[in-house]
């Protein structure tokens, strides 16, 4: 038996996420998916989406470890009302594809983030599936 403390801000949404996601992931019969699994999964969410959406992603495995500004992300979808609506869609797909944890956690400023592990799954798939699907084809004459 291990003994784990675990401290959170109750008041503060993203802890109460972050608190969730640890304790979902030591829930009996809760299986951490592999780096193949997730990333069919990335796959599987990505081709479902056009530019703007595909590029806040970008932007946000991009910027891990850290934080993608608020701004920047407005920029990207043209609205800071689009920005909620983007993230809420990109969470609801990512959970309905049966995938534990946050896809993108925000913080209380508005900027993003996204797991390190993640963000290259991410920008492996947004490279090799995405932007190049077939580097031979585009090599052609």
């Amino acid at each position: 038996m291990a003994t784990i403390t675990l401290t959170f801000d109750p008041d503060d949404p993203n802890d109460v996420e972050r608190a969730r996601v640890l304790l979902d992931r030591l829930a009996p019969g809760h299986e951490t998916p592999t780096p193949e699994a997730v990333r069919q999964k990335v796959i599987a969410l990505l081709r479902g989406y056009g530019e703007k959406r595909t590029e806040y992603i970008r932007h946000v495995a991009q910027a891990s470890p850290g934080s993608a500004e608020y701004d920047d992300l407005v920029a990207i979808v043209g609205s800071a009302k689009a920005v909620g609506g983007t993230h809420s869609a990109i969470e609801r797909a990512w959970r309905a594809k049966g995938m534990p944890g946050p896809f993108i956690a925000t913080d209380e400023l508005g900027g993003a983030h996204m797991e390190p592990d993640l963000a290259d799954i991410v920008l492996a798939v947004l490279h090799d599936v995405i932007d190049e699907p077939d580097p031979l084809r585009a090599a052609t004459f």
